[in-house]
Formats: structure tokens, C-alpha cells, sequence
């Protein structure tokens, strides 16, 4: 993803988050084990713009692992579609079709995303064997966006 220059720097109107969408979720129970006590998490987040609609969509998708087990415990991936009022103003596409946004913009909609899809994950994981895989903390700007 490009950031803009300073400069050039508008800023959204009237940001909303328009929608949650859980587009997957599942549980690989390793068998007898004792309970898990720490977790490992691969997170890949995404972002596109529907320049039609005015929509930016951020996918987060995470793996949770567990460091004795060698297989993936779960997995989740969600979809949160948020929008502006400002749109045209503040987001491109650029050459590959990739959102072109300020960067505190992107770290604004990531650390909403990533706080969404840590509510999502406890109540999809909530009585399971991944009842305490909560998601930590992540300071904004430490995920990085995935160049897909």
C-alpha cells in the first residue's frame, strides 16, 4: 500500500463501520491435551476499496497455534466494510488497484478491524478448547498489510 505525502493529506468524514461479516471460522480439536495455556496468532490483514460504492473493506484473517502443537487449533477470517462520507477525497486506487489512503487512515481502520475480529473470535471460540485464544492487544501501525 502507498502512503500520501503530508501535504495532500485529507482526512475522512464521517468514517462508519457499515457492516461485520464473519466469512469463515474453524476449530481442529488436537485431542486429549491439556488445557492450552499460551496461543501464537498469524494475522493477514487486507484491504480493498469499492470506488462505486464508496466502501473500504478490511479482511482480517487469523490462525491461532499453540507452540507444542504443530498443527493450526483454528482459524477465523472476517470482512468489516466501513465508510465515508468524504470517499472520493481521501482514497485511490492506485496501479495494481490497491486503496491509496492516508496512512493514519489505514491505521485507524486496522486497529477497528483488528478489535472486531477479537470480539468475533471470543464469542466464535467461547466454550471451546480455545475459550482463552484472546487476541492481544496490538499497538496500531505493528500489523502490516498484506501486498496481495
Amino acid at each position: 500500500m502507498t502512503k500520501r505525502s503530508p501535504q495532500n493529506k485529507p482526512t475522512p468524514q464521517q468514517l462508519a463501520l457499515q457492516s461485520i461479516d464473519l466469512l469463515e471460522s474453524s476449530l481442529h480439536y488436537p485431542g486429549e491435551h491439556p488445557p492450552f495455556s499460551s496461543f501464537h496468532y498469524n494475522i493477514h490483514i487486507t484491504s480493498k476499496a469499492d470506488d462505486e460504492k464508496n466502501l473500504v473493506l478490511v479482511t482480517v484473517k487469523i490462525a491461532v497455534h499453540n507452540e507444542n502443537i504443530h498443527q493450526q487449533l483454528g482459524s477465523l477470517a472476517v470482512n468489516c466494510v466501513f465508510t465515508m462520507s468524504n470517499f472520493a477525497e481521501v482514497v485511490r486506487l492506485n496501479a495494481a488497484g490497491q486503496p491509496d489512503m492516508p496512512e493514519d487512515l489505514v491505521e485507524h481502520l486496522h486497529s477497528t478491524a483488528l478489535s472486531t475480529t477479537r470480539g468475533i473470535m471470543f464469542a466464535t471460540f467461547r466454550g471451546t478448547f480455545l475459550h482463552h485464544a484472546i487476541l492481544p492487544l496490538i499497538a496500531p501501525g505493528a500489523v502490516t498489510e498484506d501486498k496481495k
